[in-house]
């Protein structure tokens, strides 16, 4: 038998404690505890963000990978169909080009930059879309007007099979793509829809499904190029499941449906080429409808029916690693409630300041600084005169707070700025323009606020400043007036967000340090919401949609593309936060805000998915 540093390459080290970064197929004794240990493999879904849109049976199957997943068309709302495409980018996901024709269980396969999408419902289809990317294309006709075809294969080389068509009667039809035309070939062995599939052209495998409206078949078949043999079942039966892998050695299988009744499940099977191994993950929430994409060891799967229609995504991934889902986590409560106040520094060292206290008359505009430490807030020093709906910047120990108004809107607005260094504030220079409800972003000795407003009445602005630790100075104009809009980044690198132009705004701008360009629109039109990060790795959560809607929703930008991140517990607006240009898209804060009926003192934590190695002790037994 071969000795460990034979295999390895190294010996079993005794120490005290465990490795700081161990390493792939390292060991060690560690005497404190009276354990051998080494990395050990997990198995396990992870919630990730939600797609935008709740739908089930999208079309896009087997359409990329766990981090590059593309969503396409599907049930949206019974007996409604959509045409709409998002992208997932591994964090959350993004709009992309919406159908020509909008359909739900429909084939499909390829990249997220190279898609087919053939046949579905309703009615029933028989046409094909291509995806480049951005938008969709007419292909070649499908050869039957079916619905719930299994697709596997790339845009170039599709390969799909079975369904259902118009009559309720299944189909054993099986068909290759080659980028223009179908070519039917060698039918299946057992005629079915809503199977599950994934594979190339050349070396598909399908499981699963159903042949009639009361069984769950087991059946199993794989594809050589020519045609498609038996070969050993699932362990349980489903139909309309998720499924990923490279091919008919190496499949994955996720949910799903039973029935009589229709039962959602939430089981996982490994297939190796030989035999299907159930998993010991789970999806946290049994689906069925859902679809999936990517490896056996690293898989995405969204969507579906819990049996109402969900927009859940969850990440399967089997490695060293113990992976937890980026979320959003209660914190310390303020010690009053509050909105329309205004914030700066990082997650664990932030404050709050100024706002109005109630959500009705009597409403009190109040001088309050709260500091927070990570966990609980304590009064700092007041402001010299009572402020709302202030801009801000910088750090909790060098944070400037400008303009305003004196009293709850409408009031004047004001044109002098505050500095504070931890402990009080003290008068810093006078803006060139009075403004309120304007974003900021930078630090203390160069720090930057654009749009807001003058009022009363409440006129937006497109106007620009920046400020040197002393005085401010005039820059050069947004494309866009508007107030409520929000900033993160540095005063050469930032980017401001949304607001009201009067009406809601998706327009989003970068400022270079000079000159503002209009970049890739936010997917909600939203004023007066919370940001943290910089310009490559920035985040914007809740805010107003319109009047009396609030939304909890979260979106980051990576300095191209927004696509989504987990929601507040919590809608609100008008909310202080944590965007000092040391924070990351990692670590956010809202503290505060109006929900729609009061204010509120709640305080939420963001933090951005993580990766620890997952450490297991081990026997000689």
């Amino acid at each position: 038998m071969a000795a460990y540093k034979d295999l390895i390459g190294q010996k079993i080290t005794k120490v005290t404690s465990n490795p700081g970064e161990p390493k792939t197929g390292q060991m060690w004794y560690n005497s404190t505890d009276g354990k051998l240990r080494g990395l050990g493999i997990i198995e396990a879904f992870s919630s990730s963000s939600s797609l935008s849109t709740v739908r089930g049976e999208t079309g896009s199957a087997q359409a990329g990978t766990q981090t590059a997943a593309l969503a396409a068309g599907g049930q949206d709302a019974a007996p409604s169909v959509t045409g709409i495409t998002e992208e997932y980018n591994g964090s959350g996901w993004s709009s992309g080009g919406t159908m020509s024709t909008a359909r739900m269980s429909a084939a499909g396969g390829g990249t997220q930059t190279a898609a087919y999408v053939a046949a579905g419902q309703f009615p029933n289809k028989n046409n094909t879309e291509e995806y480049d990317g951005s938008s969709w294309t007419s292909g070649g006709a499908y050869p039957g007007t079916f619905h719930s075809v299994a697709g596997m294969g790339t845009q170039t080389a599709g390969l799909a099979c079975g369904g259902r068509t118009p009559a309720p009667a299944v189909t054993n039809v099986s068909a290759e793509y080659d980028g223009s035309s179908w070519t039917v070939g060698n039918s299946i062995n057992t005629a079915r829809q809503n199977m599950g599939g994934t594979g190339p052209q050349t070396a598909g495998i399908i499981f699963g499904g159903r042949t009639g409206p009361t069984d769950n078949p087991t059946d199993t078949e794989v594809y050589d190029g020519t045609s498609w043999s038996e070969t050993s079942n699932l362990n349980t039966g489903r139909n309309n499941s998720g499924s990923s892998g490279i091919s008919s050695s190496s499949a994955f299988v996720a949910g799903g449906a039973t029935q009589p009744p229709t039962t959602a499940n939430s089981a996982a099977e490994q297939w190796d080429g030989t035999s299907w191994t159930t998993s010991p993950a789970t999806l946290a929430t049994a689906r069925y409808g859902i679809r999936g994409t990517g490896t056996t060891s690293a898989g995405v799967f969204y969507g579906g029916y819990e049996p109402s229609l969900s927009a859940k995504t969850e990440e399967f991934n089997k490695s060293i690693n113990t992976i937890t889902a980026a979320a959003w986590a209660a914190g310390g409560n303020l010690p009053a409630a509050v909105y329309n106040n205004t914030g700066g520094g990082i997650q664990t060292a932030s404050i709050s300041t100024g706002g109005d206290s109630a959500a009705s008359p009597p409403i009190t505009t109040n001088t309050a600084t709260n500091e927070y430490d990570g966990s609980s807030w304590s009064s700092g020093g007041a402001l010299p005169a009572a402020r709302t709906q202030m801009g801000s910047f910088g750090t909790q120990t060098a944070n400037v707070a400008s303009g305003g108004v004196a009293s709850p809107s409408p009031g004047a607005t004001q044109s002098t700025s505050y500095e504070y260094d931890g402990s009080s504030w003290t008068s810093g220079g006078t803006m060139n323009t009075g403004r309120e409800s304007h974003g900021g972003s930078g630090i203390l000795t160069s720090g930057l606020i654009c749009g807001g407003a003058t009022s009363p009445p409440s006129t937006p602005k497109n106007s620009t400043e920046e400020y040197d630790g002393t005085s401010w100075t005039n820059g050069n104009n947004l494309n866009t007036s508007r107030r409520g809009n929000r900033n993160f980044g540095t005063q050469t690198a930032s980017v401001t967000v949304g607001g009201s132009t009067p009406s809601y705004s998706t327009a989003v701008e970068e400022y270079d340090g000079t000159n503002w360009t209009s970049v890739n629109a936010i997917p909600q039109a939203t004023a007066w919401g919370g940001t943290a990060g910089i310009l490559t790795s920035g985040l914007f959560f809740g805010g107003v949609l319109g009047p009396g809607t609030r939304t909890a929703v979260t979106s980051g930008y990576d300095g191209t593309n927004w696509s989504t991140r987990p929601s507040m517990s919590t809608a609100r607006n008008s909310l202080s936060s944590a965007n000092a240009t040391t924070s990351t898209q990692g670590a956010g804060l809202a503290a505060g805000g109006y929900t729609g009926t009061a204010t509120s003192n709640a305080t939420e934590e963001f933090t951005g998915e993580t990766e620890t190695a997952n450490i297991a002790d081990f026997t000689t037994s």
